[in-house]
């Protein structure tokens, strides 16, 4: 099992709360600026990843002298944690968590969800008010969850052939379309679980 962990450059400083991911990570990647809150934080990282247009010259050095692996891609059709995931799933990563990534513009946010979508193992991104994930076509996915706990259900595109169990709204064989549909669902069991035969859905599960 090799499990992965994306810093992302939010503008949060402390990072703190992520210790029991960075303390369970068996590899720590940082998304160019994310190195100097990485290291403020005394968060060692393995690899540096981006086009480097955020990062400090300080912070680049120390990575440099600290032996952290610096991969520069200046391709634009990509986001950093694209990026990210990309070279995680080339490790053959069984499972990425992501985090830091809250705040900043809109589009950025929302492109950070999609990401979820290319990634071919098991990513999970760790929001301060929820934990996203991304299921597509015949991969089942089973969350642990409280009682009483919300979630939501979006799809990108349509989708089909879903079920969906533990919550207080079931569905099965059921088809969604891009729109609001899933919103505020409501955990009655300590596992919710999730598949669809076509398609790509996200799941927003609250802290």
């Amino acid at each position: 099992m090799v499990r992965v962990l994306i810093i992302g450059n939010a503008p949060e400083e402390d990072l703190s709360q992520w210790s029991n991911l960075v303390l369970a990570s068996d590899l720590i990647i940082a998304c160019d600026g994310a190195m100097e809150k990485c290291r403020s934080n005394g968060i060692a990282v393995d690899v540096l990843i981006g086009d480097m247009d955020s990062i400090s010259e300080p912070s680049q050095r120390y990575a440099e002298s600290t032996g952290v692996k610096i991969i520069k891609q200046t391709d634009q059709n990509t986001n950093d944690l694209t990026k990210a995931i990309s070279y995680a799933d080339g490790l053959g990563a069984t499972e990425i968590s992501i985090v830091n990534v809250d705040g900043g513009r809109s589009d950025h946010q929302f492109a950070n969800y999609l990401s979820l979508l290319e990634a071919k193992s098991d990513a999970r991104l760790f929001l301060n008010d929820c934990t996203v994930r991304a299921l597509s076509n015949n991969t089942p996915i089973s969350h642990s969850i409280e009682i009483g706990a919300e979630f939501s259900v979006f799809s990108m595109g349509r989708s089909s052939g879903i079920n969906l169990t533990g919550g207080k709204w079931e569905l099965k064989n059921a088809v969604l379309e891009p729109n609001s549909t899933g919103l505020h669902n409501v955990a009655v069991e300590d596992v919710i679980s999730i598949d669809c035969k076509t398609g790509n859905l996200l799941i927003f599960i609250s802290n």
